[in-house]
């Protein structure tokens, strides 16, 4: 407690007192059981980069914070000393909307970065698949998926530019403010899903597109997962106005209600401006008559609402992210299902990426160790993204290291040689 009590007071003298949360806030930044020894809340870029020096100069570690809505992924941390949270970095800085590029700061709820690029028409396709109280640096550092990740592609490819404060306390940028930028390596996407293990992100530049004119989302039924990826191929190879597929096993389906019972669910989601729209929705619902498959439209946002959320935190669930090649996935799918027939799988069959949740098991770790193998056997990977923390000290939730380990370690050694910041918690334990 002394202890604790010098290093908030040490912190408070370094940001002030409006900087530095009351100790006993900070069981709310807990990391997989693990509770900081102070939390501090800087209000500009500075602060954050005094913060960074003061913790490599003690040798302390640090954890930056968001919205806190992907703290679960990730190894439980080595150490961890200081909460570093970036909610007072809320702001939206330049935005070009002729230009269709913004800066905002890192701590800029999604819902409100999406709410002032909607004033002008515009929007970034950034975001994970649920949670809302997510942040534009939480999203970057942990690589969220979006669910239009079909039509847009990743984070890494729309950021264009990001500003960090490195381990050391100093701030540098990297990649620019312009769309057209090919100075130099491309350190943005380095950053990027590395969990905050390498820098703080700061500061983040996007390149954006129009809103969409219509939008209208359909689900189809099929008995099979292979049946509804074959479709969902078809319908990418047509060139139609596709913005996302979701497909959803029987369990998930049955959950969400969006089909028949024993069935799978592709939920189809269009976009773009209304005659191309309406062309797509007839001619994907002739080919779903065709193939004797139940199709109906839905509404888009009950649509994403009544699936079911694979991460709660009040329950003590598995819950795996695994990738393949798109033509493994009905086989990836079938594979997970044969482990336990009760699991929830979230899958983007254009992608090759399954979301799989299950209630708590008897034998969790066995289970984990029987995934790591199908998805080696279908040459795939597989991450434990939410488990319970004592079962993360047993194992490394990203599994065996891959064989790029070697350079990844030189690249922490580099950036954070005395491991300050989020120590333990990506590949490999680094």
């Amino acid at each position: 407690m002394v202890k604790q009590q010098s290093l908030a007071a040490d912190l408070e003298s370094l940001l002030g007192s409006d900087a530095v949360l009351p100790c006993e806030r900070s069981v709310a930044f807990a990391v997989d059981g693990q509770v900081p020894q102070a939390v501090v809340t800087p209000g500009t870029v500075e602060q954050v980069a005094q913060v960074m020096r003061y913790a490599h100069g003690d040798g302390l570690a640090v954890i930056p914070w968001g919205g806190g809505s992907h703290m679960h992924i990730g190894n439980v941390p080595r150490r961890y000393d200081i909460a570093l949270s970036l909610s007072r970095l809320d702001k939206v800085g330049e935005h070009e909307p002729a230009d269709l590029t913004v800066t905002c700061q890192a701590g800029i709820p999604l819902a409100a970065l999406r709410w002032h690029l909607a004033q002008h028409d515009q929007f970034v396709p950034l975001g994970p698949p649920w949670g809302e109280e997510a942040t534009i640096g939480g999203v970057l550092a942990a690589n969220a998926s979006s669910a239009s990740r079909h039509a847009y592609g990743g984070p890494r490819d729309f950021t264009i530019g990001l500003r960090v404060v490195t381990a050391d306390g100093r701030i540098t940028r990297a990649g620019g403010r312009v769309v057209k930028n090919v100075a130099g390596y491309d350190l943005c996407k380095l950053y990027i899903g590395s969990l905050g293990t390498l820098a703080v992100i700061v500061e983040a530049t996007f390149k954006l597109w129009p809103l969409p004119k219509a939008e209208r989302t359909a689900v189809a039924a099929f008995e099979t997962p292979a049946q509804a990826c074959s479709f969902a191929a078809e319908l990418h190879r047509r060139g139609f106005s596709l913005r996302a597929f979701q497909l959803l096993n029987p369990t998930a389906t049955a959950a969400a209600r969006l089909a028949p019972e024993g069935l799978c669910a592709l939920v189809i989601d269009l976009a773009g401006n209304a005659q191309a729209v309406e062309r797509s929705y007839r001619e994907i619902a002739g080919l779903a008559r065709e193939l004797l498959a139940d199709f109906a439209e839905i509404d888009p946002a009950t649509a994403w609402e009544s699936r079911p959320r694979l991460v709660s935190p009040s329950e003590p669930i598995l819950t795996c992210r695994a990738s393949a090649l798109p033509t493994k996935l009905p086989a990836l799918m079938e594979a997970l299902e044969a482990i336990d027939g009760a699991l929830h799988i979230l899958a983007w069959p254009t992608l090759g990426v399954v979301y799989a949740s299950w209630p708590a098991l008897a034998d969790d770790e066995g289970t984990v160790r029987r995934l790591w193998a199908v998805a080696s056997e279908l040459d795939g990977t597989l991450v434990v993204e939410h488990c319970h923390p004592e079962m993360k000290r047993r194992i490394d939730v990203f599994g065996d290291s891959p064989p790029s380990f070697g350079l990844m370690r030189s690249v922490k050694q580099q950036f954070d040689p005395q491991g300050v910041l989020s120590p333990g918690r990506f590949v490999g334990r680094l």
